[in-house]
């Protein structure tokens, strides 16, 4: 190493190559970050508990890749309660539980609050060497730890603050797993959905992605499997890893409590932006349902309508009828004959504006 006013240089030849320590091959690695994103509800929360579970007790990964040895995890979670949450989910992964431990406050001058990237890299490493053997600390999500002055679009801001993270997990020779959501308006391409500003993604050396699966039926019809596709659309250190396919279940537990968990399934063969650009369509199609919710919710407010004056109304707005009839039997909307004026024609109306039965001829 030659030191001199102003900079250091370190000869090639007396570094000392390294193997990479993986803890799970191509995913998650010790000494860097990955990210993970995906809009909420595609459960990533419970793929946190999942990665906690493998490194606590050193079962095999999703895809059969046998784990490292257990070692101990530090979770940050700040959207979740971790009686009624975190910890139901934690059994329901398999965790050891004896390896985990939740960093709840910071403690300084007598006050309590909440760790802050930007002052607490300090005692985050106290933590660290303190608990002993800590293989993987897991963040959820990054932005609640980045205090609210940050601009997450701004490189800077961004750089300033998981620059010294990184710095502190390679330092530490932990793996560090950090959630973060979509921006609004992403484009098509994966590597686009980690929010704010590409300095995100920039600073993680592996990216996954959680995208839901949809089928597509031989008229082109599009529609939700019910599984997640966990997917790899970063990786500065592997090859790009394949996508696999999982689901999220309610597992019962103890004392009638249950927690929701992942179920892993096979590798599908599609990339992340093939994920993306297949659910596109789906998601515009989930968008225009909500509309067509709302227009029923308001055409139907005051009472029973007309089946063909709905039908009319519907297609003035560029509804189709089987949008109207998926909409119709996600709201409970009651179809039936009316008895009297106009006695044979079909109306709907909201099941608290249905007649009783005497009244009306139900649609079976």
């Amino acid at each position: 190493m030659l030191a001199a006013d102003g900079y250091v240089l370190v000869r090639a030849s007396d570094i000392v190559p390294r193997a990479m320590d993986w803890l799970w091959h191509g995913h998650i690695l010790r000494g860097s970050q990955e990210l993970l994103t995906g809009v909420p509800g595609n459960g990533k929360s419970q793929i946190h508990c999942a990665y906690v579970a493998y490194v606590t007790t050193g079962g095999a990964w999703p895809d059969g890749c046998n784990g490292a040895p257990a070692g101990n995890a530090i979770m940050l979670t700040a959207e979740d309660c971790l009686d009624q949450t975190i910890v139901p989910r934690l059994i329901a992964a398999g965790a050891d539980r004896d390896r985990v431990f939740i960093l709840k406050k910071i403690r300084k001058d007598n006050k309590e609050r909440m760790f802050l990237l930007s002052e607490d890299l300090e005692e985050l490493e106290h933590m660290i060497a303190k608990t002993g053997d800590v293989r993987l600390i897991t963040i959820d999500p990054i932005t609640a730890y980045m205090g609210g002055k940050l601009d997450s679009h701004r490189a800077t801001d961004v750089r300033g603050q998981l620059g010294p993270l990184a710095e502190l997990a390679e330092r530490m020779d932990v793996a560090l797993s950090a959630i973060t959501h979509p921006p609004k308006h992403a484009t098509q391409r994966a590597i686009d959905h980690f929010i704010g500003s590409q300095a995100f993604i920039a600073a993680a050396r592996i990216g996954h992605m959680t995208i839901e699966e949809v089928s597509e039926d031989e008229y082109g019809n599009k529609t939700p499997t019910g599984r997640g596709l966990f997917t790899n659309p970063k990786n500065n250190v592997s090859r790009k890893m394949s996508t696999l396919a999982y689901r999220v279940v309610e597992k019962p537990l103890d004392d009638g409590i249950k927690a929701a968990c992942v179920t892993w399934e096979e590798i599908v063969d599609i990339t992340a932006d093939q994920a993306v650009a297949a659910a596109a369509p789906a998601n515009k199609e989930r968008g225009q349902q909500s509309d067509v919710i709302i227009f029923l919710m308001n055409l139907l407010a005051g009472g029973a309508v007309e089946m063909k004056t709905i039908e009319d109304k519907a297609t003035e707005r560029g509804f189709t009828i089987e949008q109207l009839r998926r909409a119709k039997r996600k709201m409970g909307i009651v179809a039936f004959k009316q008895t009297g004026t106009m006695e044979g024609h079909w109306f709907w109306a909201l099941a608290q504006h249905a007649p009783s039965m005497e009244a009306k001829e139900r649609e079976e």
